[in-house]
């Protein structure tokens, strides 16, 4: 077994250069000593070893001195029932803000039926009833608060007939919606049309907003204590009991291996759901081409709707017209009237309705955006997204979080906090290799730079409605901030991220996940699961570049230049782990800085420094003590695969002590060993059979500053002078 590690050191946070755990042996000191420096004799730590001995005897344990923290959980409140939705409201009477989906589009007897109902006026319940001819049927029911506000209904109609959805609130009915099951199963047998994507049907409205945030939860929901990812977002859609849309419009398009298949990686994410919505409910939806922002914020060029053609493949054609009919007039061709027509090509087809739109996912949108669309500038009206408030209704699912350095995430959940549990904001994102993964909120997945602002506009940002012009469905138009401040289902556009500093920030959306004061403990202990789920993550992406190289053993990746290490293109791209690893060094400082954050916000953990001083400092001996054994805990073990194919534990004790090391372990051609930071002349090191050619090792060196000072360098920086190689620095930057 491998040996444990207690670690108790701390690390600054993000900025600081020194302080990191230079070998696999704990540096001394702590948050105690680092915050009031040398202790007193008689004192804790004092190095006398009589008094230390007295003082451990009496010494209260860890879990009753954390006991002292701990509040009990409130009561829940009693779940509304169908009774409680009320009579359906006269037509003129009904919520707009309410909004009501039956999936499929088409219900069948003896086929399941789900009713999504969903609202952002409030966060108090929503009861759903459903009735035939006038009596209640009963229906397996999810009931959220919080916003949205929502409840899924599933049941199975018995027979053919009209189905009365109602919904409301504490008796009064807010909405209802009659529908008609089919005697048989609905298969669209409709011809595709070319011309258009698809057509408009709806418009955007804050119902429909809290009915996709609605979809959205439901899609990525799961307990908070379970890691969730997937190989693909098609996983996700293709399980009916996740999307609410499976098999919406009767086109088989998410069957597992006949229906669309879905592989977006962390900037295709937000717009494939966003898509995918909009294509199932017949919605408005853009996008437009922007730059990545060199030394400045992105800026975006024109808008492409839904409502342009679709792109084809080149051998696909349109549909013959129904018999009887002829085919639409074609303009003239390049070789002037009276030209023959070309002839279609030897494999021409007719694309499925399935085949087109996979396309459009994979082609149109894969190809058209990049993480630049979501950093575009405050007050920037020609763009996707804009920014919200920092409050409830913003962090909603759906919202997108485009960090500073070119990731975007995508928020699914706002779980509430429950006693002295803290809560926690869940959010998904898509990786180089299509792989989607579930993470919850905290510094060290959220990075947060507003000083720099040729970085562009980072921060939560939600999708521009686009809505028709001129009250015509043929054409339309991204909404300005200025127009969705004065919209009544908006209203939510907001600069107030702008002049955050990363402290202020932290601190704001600490105390919007978990209101009112928490346990110091609680929160530390929501740190290093965290700081676990990232080192978790990371063993798949190791893993995935020993794959590569194991299909290709004759094959190098080839390492970019400068800033170009972290975002590239190509094998580097998908097996390198730069922006990774770099993210995975700040959540150790984060971890191991926690005391401070304690230490700037007592009343936000429930501790007085003025009123208890001794209370006060004695909090951060039992933190140190905590942080140490949760570290330690074997749970937050993982276990990677050497080179010989064994296997070799290490702790989340072992990682954290490696920093260093981290700090030039992101090279896809290095062993896994070297990878995970095994020391020189270690018996975990000895099977190590790969290294990075000397030049790459090289360049590691040299560009290690960044990971030290835990900076991703900008869009551009073409990286520290290095005389080693100095030739083809030279060349590169002439090639670029």
């Amino acid at each position: 077994m491998r040996p444990v590690i207690a670690l108790a050191l701390t690390l600054p946070l993000l900025g600081c250069g020194g302080g990191r755990a230079s070998t696999d042996e704990p540096p001394g000191g702590g948050e105690a000593g680092a915050a009031g420096g040398a202790t007193a004799k008689g004192e804790p730590g004092s190095g006398d070893p009589e008094t230390e001995a007295e003082e451990d005897e009496a010494r209260e344990p860890l879990a009753a001195f954390m006991a002292r923290f701990e509040r009990e959980a409130e009561a829940e409140a009693p779940r509304p029932s169908p009774a409680d939705a009320g009579q359906c409201p006269k037509r003129g009477e009904r919520d707009r803000d309410v909004g009501l989906v039956i999936s499929p589009e088409h219900p069948a007897k003896g086929e399941e039926v789900r009713v999504l109902a969903a609202t952002l006026d409030g966060e108090a319940p929503l009861a759903v009833r459903i009735e035939v001819d006038g009596e209640p049927v009963s229906a397996e029911l999810e009931v959220r608060a919080g916003v949205p506000a929502s409840t899924l209904a599933r049941f199975v109609p018995a027979d053919s007939g009209r189905v009365q959805v109602i919904v409301g609130r504490e008796g009064e009915g807010l909405r209802c919606q009659s529908f008609g099951v089919r005697n048989r199963h609905y298969s669209d047998d409709s011809p595709v049309d070319l011309t258009v994507t698809w057509p408009v049907d709806r418009a955007w409205t804050a119902s429909e907003e809290a009915l996709y945030s609605a979809w959205i939860r439901e899609l990525f929901a799961g307990p908070a204590d379970q890691d969730l990812a997937w190989g693909a977002l098609s996983e996700v859609t293709s399980d009916p009991e996740r999307n609410l849309l499976h098999d919406h419009l009767g086109r088989g398009e998410d069957h597992p291996s006949q229906g669309m298949e879905l592989i977006p990686d962390c900037a295709d994410t937000p717009y494939f759901l966003r898509a995918y919505w909009s294509y199932k409910r017949g919605l408005p939806f853009g996008f437009r081409k922007c730059s990545r922002g060199r030394g400045q914020a992105p800026t975006c060029f024109d808008l492409r709707t839904n409502l342009a053609a679709p792109d084809r493949r080149n051998n696909w054609i349109d549909p013959p017209p129904p018999e009887g009919e002829e085919p639409p007039a074609q303009p003239p061709s390049i070789a002037g009237f009276g030209a023959p027509e070309p002839e279609p090509p030897p494999d021409a087809v007719v694309p499925t309705h399935n085949e087109k739109y996979e396309y459009f996912f994979k082609r149109t949108v894969g190809w058209g955006v990049h993480t630049g669309n979501g950093r575009t500038a405050y007050g920037d009206s020609d763009s996707d997204f804009y920014p919200v408030a920092l409050d409830r209704r913003g962090l909603r699912p759906g919202i997108i979080y485009a960090d500073p350095y070119g990731h975007i995430l995508v928020l699914v959940e706002l779980v509430a906090p429950r006693g002295s549990a803290p809560g926690i904001l869940f959010a998904i994102d898509g990786q180089p290799d299509g792989s989607i993964t579930r993470k919850r909120f905290w510094e060290g997945n959220f990075l947060w730079n507003q000083a720099d602002s040729s970085l562009g506009g980072s921060g939560f940002k939600a999708f521009r409605p686009l809505s028709v012009i001129d009250g015509s469905a043929s054409a339309l138009v991204q909404v300005s901030d200025e127009t969705i401040a004065d919209m009544r289902s908006y209203g939510d556009v907001s600069d107030m991220q702008q002049a955050l500093s990363a402290t202020d920030f932290y601190d704001l959306m600490e105390r919007l996940i978990t209101p009112g004061v928490r346990s110091p403990f609680a929160a530390q202990a929501e740190l290093v699961a965290a700081l676990a789920e990232a080192v978790r993550v990371r063993v798949t992406s190791v893993e995935n570049g020993v794959r590569w190289h194991e299909q290709n053993p004759d094959d190098l990746v080839e390492m970019p230049w400068g800033h170009d290490v972290f975002e590239t293109s190509g094998a580097w791209e998908n097996y390198s782990t730069p922006a990774r690893d770099l993210r995975l060094l700040i959540a150790m400082d984060v971890v191991l800085g926690f005391a401070d954050k304690v230490r700037r916000n007592p009343e936000s953990f429930g501790l007085d420094p003025q009123g208890d001083p001794e209370l006060f400092e004695r909090t951060f001996n039992y933190l140190e003590e905590q942080r140490g054994q949760l570290l330690a805990d074997p749970k937050y073990a993982i276990s990677y695969e050497r080179s010989d194919g064994s296997a070799w534990e290490l702790g989340l004790d072992e990682v954290v002590a490696r920093a260093e090391r981290f700090e030039i372990a992101y090279n896809p051609n290095d062993c896994p060993e070297v990878r995970w930071g095994a020391p020189e002349g270690s018996e975990e090191r000895k099977s190590c059979d790969r290294r990075a050619p000397e030049d790459q090792q090289i360049k590691m060196r040299y560009y290690r500053t960044w990971f030290e000072e835990r900076r991703r360098p900008a869009r551009g920086d073409e990286g520290p002078e290095i005389p080693e190689l100095a030739e083809a620095q030279v060349a590169a930057r002439e090639a670029d």
